[in-house]
């Protein structure tokens, strides 16, 4: 909504002039012809023609609304814009921008005993509150900006309180000097004289200075966080090592192998030259000298043959003893089964079917390890029952998941991979009594009992002993 314009108190003379401006506006909005606007004559043009070619209406401080009877481009020429930013409107007017006033720029208060230091080349923080006779603590107080105790650079400046040693804070908008003096409990009349000023006269961006007040708790929190750089940096340090350590392990690891290869080629080079003179042999065994000689030399050379035949036999035959005896010291010792203690077993789980035998390596994990048992496949929850009588000599997680493992005569059943117990160790137990529930728990592809028969300690094949 437009804003009426304000007139100033200029008296009854004054009052009379805007009478008689206003009477002379009204009756006469246009005293020279312009292009859509009519021609007037009379007194009215005449007092219009006297009056100011400009009434100003303020609309919002970037507008202005003009009434004139100036052509668009006089206008615009008059307050220096381009013509197409002016608006005609209705009545004679027009709306043009108006450009923002800024307001003067004045430079913030700031005590006149608190000075500029420019940090040189290798200052720090304790080094520039030692030469001006100052603790950290109190080079902090007029320096509340400072995020560490350590990341001073040269070039900065920092501000050095030469007087009263204080908190040197700023008034923000919605503060003022007399709540921050109550708000850090300072002395009214010590901060007045500290600044030199009066309080009352600081306004927002201003600096204060509150004697005898301290920042301990921005210096304590500035401590710990050099605390926490320095753990880090220690932290990165020592991984540093750690990676420098793991560099030269792989680098030896890389020697000794450039080593075994270099090895390996030259035993290559060497069979390759072994090879080389058994070829040259074999072009001289079948050339023409060869054959004159071959006669004289038939029976030596079968001789000699028959030799080489049968070292090369004695040596295949020494190789595969060598072969076997090393798969026998490999191969686990299974005992065959016995009666006795293990006779009469029953099968633990009814309608199961077998999975993996007994040491049979149909899985990645039976090939790493030893399958010492039966996997019996059933579904979840099927019952586990007894094969032979005994005692629970354990019943817990063990190393096929949740076992139960019983004792009798000498010798040990497994129940594994159960996914409930349904017997506790020392409980003695009869062929056929629920033992526990078909699970999949431990390392497992699926539900299924993992069934095995230790005589002695030692695990046998369970399937020749089951009925």
């Amino acid at each position: 909504m437009r804003e009426s314009p304000s007139w100033p108190p200029l008296g009854h003379r004054s009052f009379l002039t805007r009478s008689l401006l206003l009477a002379a506006f009204l009756l006469a909005p246009s005293a020279t012809a312009q292009p859509g606007l009519p021609a007037l004559s009379g007194p009215a043009e005449r007092l219009g023609a006297a009056l100011p070619r400009v009434h100003l209406v303020r609309e919002d401080p970037a507008r202005l609304v003009v009434v004139t009877r100036e052509a668009p481009a006089q206008l615009a020429r008059r307050y220096g814009v381009p013509p197409s930013a002016v608006t005609p409107l209705p009545g004679g007017q027009a709306e043009l921008p108006l450009p923002p006033v800024a307001p003067p720029v004045r430079e913030p208060f700031r005590p006149a005993s608190v000075v500029p230091h420019r940090v040189q080349p290798g200052e720090t923080l304790d080094t520039v509150a030692a030469r001006h006779g100052l603790r950290v603590v109190e080079l902090l107080g007029a320096n509340l900006d400072r995020p560490s105790l350590d990341d001073l650079r040269a070039g900065e400046t920092l501000w050095i309180p030469t007087a009263e040693r204080g908190l040197l804070v700023r008034v923000k908008p919605g503060q003022t000097a007399l709540s921050l003096i109550a708000g850090y409990g300072a002395d009214l009349a010590g901060t007045a004289q500290a600044n030199g000023v009066l309080p009352t006269t600081l306004e927002p961006g201003d600096f204060l200075l509150l004697p005898g007040v301290t920042p301990d708790t921005l210096h304590e929190r500035l401590l710990d966080r050099r605390e926490a750089e320095e753990a880090a940096r220690e932290k990165a340090e020592a991984r540093q090592r750690e990676r420098e350590r793991l560099e030269e392990k792989y680098a030896r690891q890389a020697r000794y192998e450039a080593y075994l290869a270099a090895q390996q080629a030259r035993e290559r080079a060497r069979l390759q030259e072994k090879y080389d003179r058994y070829a040259a042999y074999l072009a001289w065994k079948t050339s023409p000298e060869r054959q004159q000689l071959n006669d004289r030399y038939e029976r030596q050379a079968q001789y000699e043959a028959a030799l080489a035949a049968q070292a090369e036999a004695r040596r295949e035959r020494e190789r595969r003893q060598a072969e076997a005896q090393a798969a026998a010291r490999s191969a686990p010792t299974v005992r065959p089964a016995v009666a006795g203690p293990v006779a009469g077993l029953r099968w633990p789980v009814h309608g199961a079917r077998v999975t993996s035998r007994f040491g049979e390596e149909d899985i990645d994990y039976h090939k790493q390890v030893f399958h010492g048992g039966v996997d019996l496949a059933a579904p979840a929850g099927t019952p586990v029952y007894a094969a032979a009588g005994g005692t629970v000599v354990e019943s817990g997680y063990g190393a096929y998941g949740l076992n139960v493992l019983t004792g009798g005569g000498g010798t040990t059943l497994v129940y594994g991979h159960l996914s409930r117990a349904a017997v506790q160790a020392g409980q003695t137990v009869a062929s056929g009594d629920l033992l526990g529930f078909v699970g999949c728990t431990g390392i497992c592809t699926g539900p299924h009992l993992h069934f095995e028969v230790r005589p002695g300690g030692q695990a046998v094949d369970p399937l020749p002993l089951l009925p």
